[in-house]
């Protein structure tokens, strides 16, 4: 009976530890990994903003190349007026390891308020082109202007559009000279006649009124 009582005490003490182990590691948080914020857009921004620059605005990771095994990220910084800098939006592609910014494209006077700045996807191309809208950051209530681009960082164009908004008159869109005979055009073409079907394309860049 005496060793008994002895062999379920050497248990109780034994499995103690167990428990109290147990409970600490399903208690513990998992930790972070770097696929973690490459696969959430706000993640990926946060993690932007406190190791590498404060200053960005938006980040978006994809492939922007015809390389089907490289995927990179897009930092898009807000620049204000200054004696290296004019007002407008810089897109940085940067490596996914290093942070090594690849290359860089600017759009004078854009902002990312009220705006668009995402991953788009256009038949026949096989990696993803960056696409920014200012959306209602031109627009007023008697009309306005929407601007709209396309980045292709393997080809390194940017194809650009203006769309102007009068009351009472068909909308009138103007199209980059880069983007005829191009399936970018049936992109915004398609795009703003969805709102605009009287669309009226125009050969000269407009500036609104």
């Amino acid at each position: 009976m005496l060793l008994l009582n002895k062999l379920k005490l050497v248990l109780v003490l034994f499995s103690f530890p167990l428990f109290v182990n147990g409970c600490g590691d399903r208690n513990q948080e998992p930790s972070s990994t770097k696929e973690d914020y490459l696969n959430d857009n706000q993640k990926l921004l946060q993690h932007l903003q406190e190791n590498f620059d404060p200053e960005i605005k938006a980040a978006l990771y994809s492939q922007f190349d015809s390389d089907s095994t490289k995927k990179e990220i897009l930092a898009i910084k807000e620049t204000t007026p200054s004696k290296t800098d004019k007002w407008g939006l810089k897109i940085q592609r940067l490596s996914k390891d290093s942070l090594i910014m690849k290359d860089e494209f600017f759009l004078p006077e854009m902002s990312t308020n009220e705006s668009i700045c995402i991953t788009q996807k256009i038949d026949s191309i096989s990696y993803d082109l960056f696409y920014y809208n200012s959306g209602s950051f031109y627009i007023g209530s008697s009309g306005g202007e929407v601007f709209a681009y396309l980045i292709d960082f393997a080809e390194k164009q940017i194809y650009y559009t203006h769309l102007v908004i009068k009351p009472e008159k068909p909308a009138v869109l103007f199209l980059s000279k880069n983007c005829e005979g191009k399936k970018t055009k049936n992109f915004f073409m398609n795009l703003f006649k969805f709102d605009y079907p009287e669309l009226v394309v125009s050969q000269k860049d407009i500036l609104s009124e």
